[in-house]
């Protein structure tokens, strides 16, 4: 993995995904071809996880929890935009709004 490839992808999956890889390529001097695989990576995990993590939330944390569920909705899918994505894909499926609130804090 070329230096520049994982420092992009480092940044985009613990801060908050393409946001932070268009920020820190730049800086870095990335290559468009770089930011490209990055931002592929970033946003293709994320659409899976806005799928699957409704619906692993809903199997690991209690009815009613909605600030723990929105907490490890924020936490674990990596673009912003993504993030609420999942948590109103929660909130309509499971009916608790409050998840969303709670997703957009993490």
């Amino acid at each position: 993995l070329a230096p520049r490839l994982g420092a992009l992808l480092a940044c985009g999956t613990s801060i908050c995904g393409v946001t932070a890889i268009s920020a820190v390529a730049p800086a870095i001097g990335a290559t468009t071809g770089e930011v490209a695989v990055a931002v592929a990576n970033v946003v293709a995990f994320g659409s899976i996880g806005m799928l699957a993590y409704p619906h692993l939330a809903h199997a690991l944390f209690p009815p009613g929890e909605s600030q723990s569920i929105g907490l490890f909705l924020g936490l674990a899918v990596h673009d912003t935009a993504q993030v609420m994505g999942c948590a109103a894909s929660y909130a309509e499926q499971y009916s608790d709004a409050a998840v969303v609130g709670a997703a957009a804090v993490a």
